[in-house]
């Protein structure tokens, strides 16, 4: 876990705060609490400077129709790897409620390492009305996951989302896959592949032969001038492993967490990134994945699928 500065929790304080003057005390409803809660956030996120990550916008439509893409047995749980304060983990948790082929009590895990969030996490959650469905576990995800199996049995996990440290992606995808917690067309849906970068993960799913790969474009939310990836990786069973990633795609995993680090304020002598950064380290990532013949669709909306 990456220290964070004292401004990152007087920020954290005043999301806690938008979040309960707002969100009715009363007894919350499913899924309108958890709706209205998913709305806040987004408006917190876009009023404040948008230091407040979500993944919204045209990625929250990504991640409801991929969960919606596969037929859900009544066993199946999902798994969110990056909790962060909950937001995506409520939209999982309603999707779950109306599509999980069953009851949807304690379906959606979702992994969060630092504590701090995972707290907020829950309280948000708790707010939301969703507390009956997610459970917040605390721990790095190469830790938690053989605990799934231990709990819901093999080849239970029918959804994953990757939404934490790209560039550790595909070491936990492969634990997955070894521990036999994926079932067969399971999907695997990652976030930032091309920002800040994903790209041993994307190189596993593209020359794997357990994985078909579709990658989606879009832009960050509200930040119309960015674009990023979101790939999307059905499994079919443990039929063998990718090829070794090209050495000039270890080096570019390595930058990946470089600029991570300085997104994230630990790299105080370059500075800030700005949005001509962004926009340009998405370029130079994306030239990688197209050099390779990986190519992503442009998002128009589930209606266009």
């Amino acid at each position: 876990m990456q220290p964070a500065s004292g401004n990152h929790w007087q920020k954290l304080g005043s999301l806690i705060e938008f979040v309960e003057e707002r969100l009715p005390w009363a007894v919350p409803t499913m899924p309108g609490s958890a709706v209205h809660f998913a709305r806040l956030l987004e408006t917190f996120a876009q009023s404040r400077e948008h230091w407040l990550k979500v993944a919204g916008g045209a990625k929250a439509e990504v991640l409801e129709h991929s969960f919606t893409s596969r037929v859900w047995k009544d066993f199946e749980v999902a798994v969110e790897c990056g909790t962060f304060v909950g937001y995506s983990a409520s939209r999982l948790a309603v999707q779950m409620h109306r599509h999980g082929g069953g009851p949807a009590a304690a379906r959606v895990i979702t992994i969060e390492v630092d504590p701090v969030h995972a707290c907020i996490a829950r309280h948000f959650l708790d707010l939301a009305g969703v507390s009956f469905v997610v459970e917040v576990s605390v721990g790095q995800v190469r830790d938690v996951v053989p605990r799934l199996v231990d709990c819901f049995g093999a080849r239970a996990l029918g959804f994953v989302f990757m939404d934490y440290k790209g560039s550790i992606f595909h070491a936990d995808l492969e634990l997955l896959e070894h521990i036999d917690a994926l079932g067969i067309a399971c999907v695997e849906l990652a976030d930032n592949v091309a920002l800040p970068g994903a790209p041993l993960l994307l190189w596993n799913l593209a020359f794997g032969p357990s994985w078909d790969l579709h990658c989606y474009a879009m832009t960050e939310f509200f930040e119309p001038n960015t674009e990023d990836w979101m790939a999307v990786g059905t499994y079919k069973g443990r039929l063998g492993e990718a090829p070794p990633a090209p050495v000039s795609w270890q080096r570019l995993s390595w930058h990946t967490d470089h600029m991570r680090r300085r997104a994230g304020g630990l790299r105080p002598t370059e500075g800030d990134m700005f949005e001509e950064d962004r926009i340009a380290y998405s370029r130079h990532v994306r030239r990688h994945f197209l050099a390779a013949g990986i190519k992503a669709t442009p998002w128009r909306g589930p209606s266009a699928e």
